[in-house]
């Protein structure tokens, strides 16, 4: 389950983050007014989901901006699926999935960079999850600090098929609740020294097999079993091949079974030269910055509410100050595959974005090199930063969103920054 600290801070200041959840990590937690009304999609909720389940943040017929969580209680996707919004307390207002849709995608092998852990599932296991007689998710805990994790697994679990069809209920408990209901039949994962011995209570298994132990000695790694389930389920379970390797310096920013951004560079000092196309087929470069003493860049999703709703007063705030040398750029983040093509589905979801908020700066494709690795391996949305007429990166990145004033505020902070000299 994930803490409290960590769950809050991925909630804070309306940003939305595209680790990949796991449904055990949103429960009940108390978080403040200032933190409420976020949408999380399904498909960033640790649950596999068909590709078109995810969605724009608005309908196609909506007017304006997304709907907010206290106006309907659930974001509409432009293809009439949901996302979930979290209430006050921070647990989601609606959502249901079905039991079978939050099984993990089977892959020839599993590497998890962050762990230090490399997997590969026999046959007939692989084939049991694909079917969902075996459902395969993960659970994670960290440090209180946020400093790195207690723990981390791969739990199985057989499913009935009355099991299968099952809505599980995300609000408050009603996750835990489930998962209580079904039968536990192995896992595999990496734990803290401190948490040895209490492997029975956190796996929910009674036999531990040790597999090894990290490079720096802080953690161990088991291959557990539930005695009590079925005897050729848990043969399958020890049949998996692991490799232990050395571990990827922990990033708080991220879920520990995230695969670390290849060129990301956050400290970067200058976006680089780049060629790209808005989402309407323009060619764009690098110049795009030299119209403008100073332009706003603000980086986000089609599915991210938060970012969505605040659209509209982007484009206010570019109306009043591009005479006075600001300029506004947004880059349309999901719209690049992990494959690095276009997603013109998600090409087509922003030009209704587009058209429905009324935003009239350019919206932008990421480039081959995401912006000299500046827009890489993002965590948290919206995110924005400020680049002056030379491509230079001015001051600290700006996380979550902001209505109209509070960027103006922005704005002249950074244009003081500009003017002087620093």
């Amino acid at each position: 389950m994930m803490n409290k600290k960590r769950l809050m801070a991925i909630l804070a200041a309306g940003v939305l983050t595209a680790t990949s959840f796991n449904p055990a990590m949103i429960k009940a937690e108390s978080v403040s007014a200032e933190e409420a009304g976020m949408a999380v999609p399904a498909d960033a909720a640790g649950m596999s989901v068909p590709a078109d389940a995810a969605g724009a943040a608005v309908s196609a017929d909506e007017a304006g901006a997304a709907v907010s969580a206290d106006e309907a209680g659930v974001v509409v996707a432009g293809d009439g699926s949901e996302t979930a919004v979290f209430s006050e307390d921070g647990t989601p207002v609606k959502k249901t999935v079905k039991a079978a849709d939050i099984n993990m995608k089977v892959q020839d092998s599993y590497d998890f960079p962050f762990l230090g852990l490399k997997a590969v599932l026999p046959e007939e296991l692989k084939k049991q999850i694909e079917n969902s007689d075996m459902l395969m998710i993960t659970e994670e805990e960290w440090n209180d600090d946020m400093t790195g994790f207690k723990y981390a697994f791969f739990h199985w679990n057989k499913l009935t098929e009355e099991q299968k069809n099952e809505d599980v209920n995300l609000l408050g408990t009603g996750y835990e609740d489930w998962l209580k209901s079904i039968e536990r039949v192995g896992t595999l994962g990496v734990y803290s020294k401190d948490v040895i011995d209490d492997l029975d209570s956190i796996t929910g298994c009674n036999e531990h097999k040790e597999l090894g132990t990290s490079e720096d000695g802080n953690y161990k790694y088991y291959l557990s079993i539930n005695k009590d389930a079925e005897s050729d389920l848990t043969d399958e379970i020890e049949k998996i091949e692991t490799t232990i390797t050395e571990m990827t310096a922990f990033d708080p920013s991220k879920s520990v079974f995230d695969m670390p951004a290849e060129n990301a560079n956050p400290d970067a000092g200058n976006v680089g030269a780049f060629e790209t196309t808005d989402i309407d087929g323009n060619a764009y470069t690098e110049k795009v910055f030299s119209d403008y003493d100073l332009t706003l860049v603000n980086c986000f999703t089609t599915w991210c509410s938060p970012c969505v709703n605040e659209m509209p007063d982007l484009d206010k705030l570019y109306q009043e100050m591009k005479e006075k040398g600001v300029g506004v750029v947004g880059m349309v983040i999901d719209s690049v595959g992990e494959d690095g093509t276009t997603d013109e589905d998600t090409v087509k979801k922003a030009q209704i974005l587009k058209e429905k908020t009324g935003v009239t700066y350019p919206l932008l494709i990421p480039d081959a090199g995401n912006m000299n690795g500046r827009i890489s391996g993002l965590s948290s949305f919206p995110e924005s930063f400020f680049v002056d007429k030379d491509g230079n990166i001015v001051g600290d990145p700006i996380m979550g969103s902001k209505n109209l004033e509070d960027w103006k505020t922005a704005v002249e902070d950074a244009l003081e920054k500009i003017n002087s000299g620093k």
